[in-house]
């Protein structure tokens, strides 16, 4: 053993080391011996060879889902609390039942009466009876003022125009609107009523006629209209129980009463009409019915109510809303106090 490690020095080792001397230099470091030795009387052996590194192998990295961001909730503007509407108060009817008063007023000798209204101007009531005569009443019934206006001609209904006073008076036959003058009674102008509209005959000559006029200011014409009543027992056909609006025309010198309009309530012998600003209605008497109607302007029914005596021709409101009943049959006026309304 000791001879074979001698061996490897004087083969090896001793030769480096001389020529690093000569060199002046540190000897070399020997390289690693990679020959397989093998020693004599040992088994010859094999370096044991090192296993390599084992490799650790991941698992597949597992993707995790993106997630999208939660968006922040957007403010919605309150919406604004809307105003209560205010629920418009009907106008109060003129005439409830029962009746709280019911009396009489005014003088005798006024002779029957078949149309009344009360004027604003002058704070009185103008009628009219069936032999042409107007009267002018003051509101406690004494007579003011009486004049025989045009013959025996049947006054049925009268009406004023609140703006200039003027009094209208409806002829009954002959269908024809007088205009007169309230302080001297004077005639101002004949005025025919139209016969057909749409080629039909609606007022026939010498029927059952005009009974009642009233006006209604403004209107499609700007200058106001008047509504009449027609008398008859019929509801159909010629000359029926109708209500007609009328507009005057003037344009071609002579004046003339145009039919614009007209409607049925269903109700015959209407006698009497009068137009409430207030309640902007038309109050209709039905003397055959002892009724009155509440129609509004388009033509529907309101309301009926029942009246006191009979043969009620006239119908008219002051300013305090008191209504006033001009009958055929009496010389006085009938008035009406609503319940629940103070008296005069």
């Amino acid at each position: 053993m000791k001879r074979v490690l001698a061996l490897i020095l004087l083969t090896f080792v001793l030769p480096g080391m001389v020529a690093a001397c000569r060199s002046g230099g540190s000897p070399a470091a020997a390289p690693p011996a990679t020959a397989t030795m093998a020693v004599a009387g040992d088994t010859p052996f094999a370096p044991t060879p090192v296993p390599p590194a084992a490799t650790a192998t991941l698992p597949p990295t597992t993707s995790l889902p993106v997630e999208a961001p939660t968006p922040k909730p957007t403010a919605v503007p309150a919406s604004p609390v809307p105003s209560p509407t205010a629920t418009p108060t009907p106008p109060p009817r003129l005439i409830l039942y029962p009746y709280r008063q019911v009396d009489r007023i005014g003088p005798a000798g006024y002779g029957k009466l078949s149309g009344i209204v009360y004027h604003p101007l002058r704070q009185s009531f103008f009628a009219v009876s069936d032999l042409g005569r107007v009267l002018e009443i003051a509101p406690d019934g004494s007579l003011l003022h009486k004049k025989q206006v045009w013959g025996n001609a049947d006054f049925e209904g009268i009406t004023t125009h609140p703006d200039t006073g003027l009094l209208y008076v409806a002829v009954e036959g002959k269908d024809i609107i007088l205009e007169i003058h309230p302080e001297s009674l004077e005639i101002l102008a004949t005025i025919p009523i139209e016969r057909l509209y749409g080629g039909n005959l609606l007022l026939a000559p010498e029927g059952d006629g005009i009974e009642g006029i009233t006006f209604v200011p403004a209107g499609d014409s700007g200058e106001g209209t008047f509504f009449l009543v027609n008398q008859s027992r019929e509801l159909t056909g010629p000359d029926a129980s109708i209500i007609l609006e009328t507009a005057i025309d003037r344009s071609a010198g002579k004046p003339v009463a145009r039919i614009r309009r007209y409607f049925s309530v269903g109700v015959t012998d209407m006698s009497g009409l009068q137009y409430v600003p207030s309640n902007g209605s038309l109050l209709i008497t039905s003397d055959a019915n002892d009724i009155l109607l509440e129609v509004s302007l388009a033509g529907e029914l309101l309301g009926s109510y029942p009246l006191p005596g009979e043969k009620q021709e006239g119908i008219t409101v002051d300013e305090a809303g008191l209504l006033y009943i001009a009958d055929d049959s009496e010389v006085e006026l009938t008035r009406i106090v609503p319940a629940g309304s103070g008296s005069n």
